[in-house]
């Protein structure tokens, strides 16, 4: 009887004298619940048309659409979309003919040219990253520092958004033919540990993080950012609010980014013999071709220090074992790599040399990002591969 409270008396006894009790009491609330949802609906415009007036956002923030597709046919690997440009977190991006971001490159290969390609997700891409300020130029610039006799290097980016070792794969499979590297440059994101399928494709516990299967609220969510500014300025907070609160699972959202960081499980184990196996398939593939491979291997801020591996514990409730801190994946993969004969650039020495939140991408709208790099994380990365390149290999 509590919301006879809130009418008046002569709706009180209107409704209470009716023989259709149920009927009125049904067709009061429906009656009040409208009022109400209209009243949000004007309240929610009101504050969109405030927003675009006093604060306007930039829709594309986070829109990568207009350059970044996935193949229609299986396994939907990820690729630049060639000739597009855009903005994206803030930065320009233009996509060559070829699929590569950044300026158009000579096809065939110049004489007394040395071409580097990098070939990754987001971190060589240069998320959040204005092109020249990539690891991959920066370290273009630094190779070409101090060559005589009319010798170049030429670094190309082949990085891609949400891209995976299978991914690499297909790039290589469709351009390097096309482009005829020297040296290829695999930079290994940890969240590239994953399960993938003979034909490449991701498992599905981390196919929805790279783009397939992607749940409904965070299709609704890619929605509103694209049509939304009300929504674009409170995305950041509402995130950090549901993921620190626990409203939101972190794990089950985005806990593929962090299968090599995460406690020991069947899965992991699955996912670093699946993970070392198609590396394998793409150094087979460069000493097939006569490709120098070299794999980069990019450190998260969790592992910089155990403060830090503590804050992403507490905060946002990741669910990350002892591992992480102690370098445990990158040893894995030196081991790996001593095993195969192939060359590899740890950076985690490196970047602890450093204050992690320097090394890391944030910003207003990037309030934390454990994955990628700043354009200082960008200067150091470039920093060591150019010396790693530098050096007799008989000295590594």
């Amino acid at each position: 009887m509590h919301l006879f409270h809130f009418l008046t008396r002569a709706e009180s006894r209107r409704i209470l004298s009716s023989p259709n009790l149920g009927d009125e009491v049904l067709r009061y609330v429906l009656k009040h619940l409208g009022i109400s949802l209209v009243s949000i609906c004007i309240t929610l415009m009101l504050l969109e048309a405030g927003i675009r007036i006093a604060n306007p956002q930039d829709l594309g923030f986070w829109d990568s659409q207009p350059f970044r597709r996935l193949l229609s046919t299986a396994p939907h690997f990820v690729e630049n979309i060639p000739r597009s440009h855009t903005r994206f977190i803030g930065v320009p991006v233009a996509i060559n003919s070829l699929g590569l971001r950044g300026d158009e490159v000579s096809v065939p290969k110049p004489p007394r040219t040395i071409r580097i390609v990098a070939v990754g997700d987001s971190i060589t891409f240069g998320y959040g990253i204005p092109v020249e300020d990539t690891y991959a130029k920066i370290l273009e610039r630094c190779l070409n520092q101090g060559v005589f006799g009319g010798a170049r290097y030429e670094v190309l980016n082949g990085g891609t958004l949400g891209g995976s070792l299978s991914d690499y794969f297909h790039f290589l499979n469709e351009k390097a033919e096309l482009v005829h590297p020297d040296v290829v440059l695999i930079g290994l994101s940890l969240n590239d540990i994953l399960v993938y399928s003979e034909s490449g494709s991701v498992s599905e516990i981390g196919a929805h993080q790279h783009g397939r299967n992607m749940p409904r609220t965070r299709s609704f969510s890619r929605f509103l950012l694209r049509h939304s500014q009300l929504y674009m300025f409170c995305y950041p907070r509402l995130k950090s609010f549901l993921y620190g609160s626990g409203i939101l699972d972190i794990n089950e959202v985005r806990g593929s980014d962090f299968v090599a960081l995460a406690p020991a499980s069947e899965y992991q184990k699955h996912a670093w013999e699946s993970s070392l196996g198609m590396l394998s398939r793409i150094l087979t593939f460069c000493r097939e071709h006569g490709y120098e491979l070299v794999v980069v291997v990019f450190p998260m801020q969790m592992q910089m220090s155990a403060a830090e591996l503590r804050f992403y514990r507490e905060k946002t409730h990741l669910r990350l074992g002892d591992e992480a801190a102690s370098g445990e994946p990158q040893r894995r993969l030196r081991a790996y790599a001593a095993a195969a004969g192939a060359t590899l650039v740890d950076l985690l020495p490196a970047y602890r040399e450093h204050r992690s939140e320097d090394l890391y991408l944030h910003n207003d709208k990037i309030p934390a990002d454990p994955t990628h790099p700043s354009i200082r994380g960008n200067q150091i990365a470039a920093d060591e591969i150019c010396r790693a390149l530098r050096t007799p290999r008989e000295t590594q």
